[in-house]
């Protein structure tokens, strides 16, 4: 059996209540006219726009109207703490671009429209995406926030010519699957480091033998399953492989199968609630080991403070909460009210909003009439040949199909460098074990 290692006590962390939504000035957030599970028809005044579907055409933003940035999340449904938390990262992201740089770029606001796209639930975010693409001024779009969405928006993007951006779809394909010219990118690491992460620290720090690994059926978790088995086998790790359902809420069959064969190490690749029933049954079954999840599940909101601060003591994630820097954090909780617990990735989608504004004022075209002629593909060359040493998630640079890039060797140095950080639950707190 393997013990788990805690770290020096710290402060328990203080949860402050905020507003879902928070009109701003010159910012419109516009949240789709559904909740997660339901049907939408797109019936509001964006019904009788059409649908951007030209790549090559150019994008027109006539005088006196504003640059509009779209941001795909999931605003309701299990997964709305980190979605509302991840828009309100690019709200807070955006006044402090305008800020440094102006209010206007070359003389037009700039907004943005938010729309719910119920992150695994493919057919709401491709609704989301067409929503987005009838929204007039539309320039680039910060999302979608989850794989499983992505997977099914990203090819109307491409088809429209539209930049995106998301600083939290992690899986390991959805850029290599691009046609050629992608306009997709990701402030985001991938899945692939993120389990190979995982499983050498399982192999290698907390010296098991034996694990088992659970996904939940969705396209995230399985890379990162995958990832981490083929890091542990090839350390010596016997893995054995089990799955659960989205959705399902009864584990307790496996749960004590588990507890039966008592193994060094289970770890689960998927999203809350699941992560925290399948965690709870596990130790009511007598399972005393180490348990470990994926980012989808490393927040204080939707782990830490369901399952209870003494019961997740000793909890690893991968994928956590970078240590944000106070000036981002002052001003966050000056627009929004609370400081950010509940998303891994406030930071990656601050750095993506940054990009897109740098890059938007970089190729835009202002014309005699007071209109602006933005080229696509000049968008998305700006953004591709990103290179900031200054990020606040690390290093930003993209290579060929639109991911991070790095010239570490060292697979922590990557990580770092990446944006990637691991964690461990003590004190109620998600405390970083990179030093």
């Amino acid at each position: 059996m393997i013990k788990t290692t805690l770290l020096p006590s710290l402060p328990k962390l203080v949860r402050r209540v905020r507003p879902v939504f928070l009109l701003l000035p010159l910012l419109l957030l516009a949240a789709a006219a559904l909740s997660c599970g339901a049907k939408s028809n797109v019936a509001d005044n964006l019904a009788d726009q059409p649908l951007r579907a030209d790549a090559t055409a150019k994008i027109v933003i006539p005088a006196a109207e504003p640059i509009v940035l779209g941001v795909s999340e999931p605003l309701t449904g299990p997964e709305a703490a980190a979605g509302v938390e991840d828009r309100d990262a690019v709200v807070t992201s955006v006044m402090r671009w305008k800020a440094a740089n102006g209010k206007q770029i070359k003389g037009h606001e700039i907004e943005l429209r938010a729309e719910d796209d119920c992150c695994t639930e493919a057919a709401v975010t491709r609704q989301a995406a067409e929503r987005l693409l009838r929204a007039p001024g539309l320039v680039g779009v910060l999302g979608p926030g989850c794989s499983a969405g992505a997977e099914e928006a990203l090819p109307l993007y491409e088809q429209a010519g539209i930049v995106t951006i998301s600083g939290s779809a992690t899986q390991t394909d959805l850029t290599v699957n691009q046609a050629g010219g992608g306009f997709f990118f990701r402030t985001s690491y991938r899945s692939d480091l993120q389990g190979a992460i995982g499983g050498q620290f399982v192999a290698e720090t907390l010296k098991a033998e034996t694990a088992y690994l659970i996904g939940d059926g969705e396209s995230y978790g399985q890379g990162l399953i995958e990832a981490a088995r083929a890091a542990m086998e090839s350390r010596g790790v016997i893995v054995t492989r089990a799955s659960i359902k989205r959705g399902d809420v009864d584990f307790n069959s496996l749960a004590r199968k588990i507890a039966a064969e008592n193994p060094d190490f289970v770890g689960f690749g998927g999203f809350n609630p699941e992560a925290v029933l399948l965690y709870r049954q596990l130790r009511d079954a007598g399972y005393k080991g180490p348990f470990g999840a994926g980012d989808a599940a490393a927040t204080v909101a939707t782990f830490v403070e369901p399952v209870g601060a003494a019961a997740a003591e000793g909890v690893y994630f991968v994928g956590c909460p970078l240590t944000l820097p106070a000036d981002l954090v002052n001003d966050f909780k000056k627009v929004h009210g609370s400081e950010p617990i509940a998303s891994a990735f406030t930071a990656h989608y601050a750095d993506a909003a940054t990009i897109l504004l740098d890059s938007i004022l970089k190729v835009a075209v202002e014309q005699a009439d007071g209109s602006l002629l933005i080229d696509p593909a000049a968008l998305r060359d700006a953004v591709a040949a990103t290179n900031r040493t200054d990020g606040i998630s690390g290093h930003l640079a993209f290579d060929a199909n639109g991911d991070r890039s790095t010239q570490a060797t060292d697979l922590t140095d990557q990580a770092k460098d990446l944006g990637f950080a691991a964690c461990q639950v003590h004190d109620g707190k998600l405390v970083n074990l990179f030093p």
